[in-house]
């Protein structure tokens, strides 16, 4: 006569020491593990990786976040580097959304020094001035950005050869191709000319005057 287990009810085979159902103890010893158990445990235990196996795996982490972290810490700083230096020491401005264009005012060279008068940019905010030789005749312009910084540059979108610009709210956009840039650091919005922004020159502000190295200007020469 078939014994049954007292725990599932499944047949036991004679002499056993466990229900080959469910692992009960016939004798009171361990209870062995059903077949399925078995079988995971098995599978675990292959692919639990070995000591020196879980060495090589957190040296791999360690190295990945190293050099994340190199990476990261030297990546290229966006902005114009020119404009990212230059202190602000005026006033923030701000422009009008429905556009602001440039006005054209005269500038002087006096040792070797471009010269705008710093109360004109205060009042103009956007201004466009010449440097004319018997060699050279280049367009410049100076603006105040939101930050209060005096921006310099060649008023130059050299992809389509405009020399006019006009502020749109925070943007500076090129009169005839539209290509438009951060106000604030020259970084492009859009447009096809964008890697191409008005060419930043470093100034001083010395009292009442914005001063240009006049051999910056001279020795200018197009990026494209």
């Amino acid at each position: 006569m078939a014994n049954f287990c007292s725990e599932c009810g499944k047949a036991l085979e004679p002499d056993s020491n466990f229900c080959i159902g469910c692992g009960a103890s016939l004798t009171g010893k361990k209870p062995a593990k059903p077949l399925w158990q078995e079988k995971h445990d098995r599978v675990v235990a292959n692919h639990r990786p070995s000591g020196k196996n879980r060495l090589k795996i957190f040296i791999a982490l360690g190295v990945v976040a190293v050099f994340g972290g190199w990476v990261y810490f030297n990546l290229p700083e966006s902005g114009n580097p020119v404009i990212k230096a230059s202190p602000a020491i005026v006033s923030p401005a701000s422009y009008s959304v429905t556009g602001e264009q440039m006005i054209d005012v005269p500038a002087k060279v006096e040792n070797r020094k471009i010269i705008l008068p710093l109360d004109l940019l205060r009042e103009r905010k956007f201004i466009a001035f010449q440097y004319s030789t018997e060699l050279n005749n280049i367009p410049l312009l100076a603006y105040i950005t939101g930050e209060g910084k005096v921006v310099t540059a060649v008023s130059m979108c050299e992809p389509c050869n405009s020399t006019r610009f006009h502020m749109k709210g925070d943007k500076l956009v090129c009169n005839s191709c539209g290509s438009t840039w951060e106000l604030n650091d020259l970084e492009p919005v859009s447009g096809s000319c964008g890697k191409y922004p008005p060419d930043a020159l470093p100034n001083t502000v010395a009292g009442n005057e914005i001063q240009i190295d006049e051999q910056l200007v001279v020795r200018w020469q197009r990026r494209i």
